[in-house]
């Protein structure tokens, strides 16, 4: 596994790239065009965005595949499901202290330890390696971009390599802004068509990380399903918790964030969407 820091230096071929990619953000033809322009850069049959943390399952917010059968959700299930608890590839970068770097890893199918993980993401998805740019955030989880090589393609170049280090910032950042786009539409609007996956993270978590970047994740958890008009009840199910750790989880959070109801987080929650829909 090869895993560095990015320092990138845009040759004019990358740079005609980022334009294309920044003129197709919030477009229904998003993750296939910008697919197409990576694919003259170098080879990327498909593509995901998910976060993933030492202590919980992964959330996928970004998934596509191009030219081929779309399985990328398919297997990101299967590494929810179990496969993740055994993934090492992130290690390195949670280590890191410096929160909000970006780095870049390049992995092949074969160094991945776990048997299962390469058999059932790689080998019967025919998929060799995994070219990833990935963020460290505040709250303990990793962020990671990952487009993968399959067996019809040639394998990654050092110059194939140096071209995604150079268009891997604007890539994220696009895609950071993409999903957030077809997450949070103006009101009296439709979301924009596009390919996010069911269960992406919703603007709420985006809200509340801003709101106060202290909180907890399980707190985080739990203010983001009560925006989403969850009750305790089905809070307490959908995290395998107990009602009462529901309850003490979103009194320590009001307490950090300086309310005391539920209303009062709404109340925010929708002047926050209204200062965003008038500065755009």
């Amino acid at each position: 596994m090869r895993n560095w820091e990015i320092a990138p230096a845009a040759g004019p071929e990358v740079q005609q790239s980022i334009l294309a990619l920044l003129a197709q953000v919030g477009q229904s033809t998003f993750s296939d065009a910008v697919l197409g322009q990576l694919n003259q850069l170098f080879p990327v049959g498909s593509w995901n965005v998910y976060r993933t943390w030492a202590d919980r399952p992964p959330v996928l917010l970004f998934s596509r595949s191009f030219q081929r059968p779309d399985v990328t959700q398919r297997c990101f299930q299967a590494y929810r499901n179990g496969i993740y608890l055994n993934d090492r590839s992130f290690d390195s970068v949670r280590s890191c202290r410096q929160r909000g770097r970006l780095v870049l890893q390049h992995l092949r199918a074969d160094e991945f330890k776990n048997p299962e993980h390469r058999e059932i993401i790689y080998t019967r998805n025919r998929v060799c390696e995994r070219l990833s740019v990935t963020r460290n955030e505040h709250d303990g989880s990793v962020t990671s971009l990952n487009l993968y090589g399959h067996e019809d393609h040639t394998s990654y170049t050092d110059r194939h390599i140096g071209r995604f280090e150079a268009l891997a910032p604007a890539l994220f950042i696009g895609i950071e802004r993409h999903i957030t786009l077809c997450s949070e539409p103006a009101p009296g609007n439709s979301p924009i068509p596009c390919a996010v996956a069911p269960g992406a993270a919703p603007p709420a978590r985006f809200f509340l990380e801003n709101l106060n970047s202290g909180l907890p994740a399980r707190e985080l958890d739990v203010c983001e399903r009560l925006l989403q008009g969850m009750t305790y009840d089905g809070i307490a199910a959908d995290m395998q918790l107990s009602r009462p750790t529901v309850v003490t989880y979103r009194n320590r959070a009001f307490a950090r964030l300086g309310i005391n109801f539920k209303n009062q987080l709404f109340a925010m929650h929708a002047d926050y969407q209204r200062q965003r829909n008038v500065a755009g």
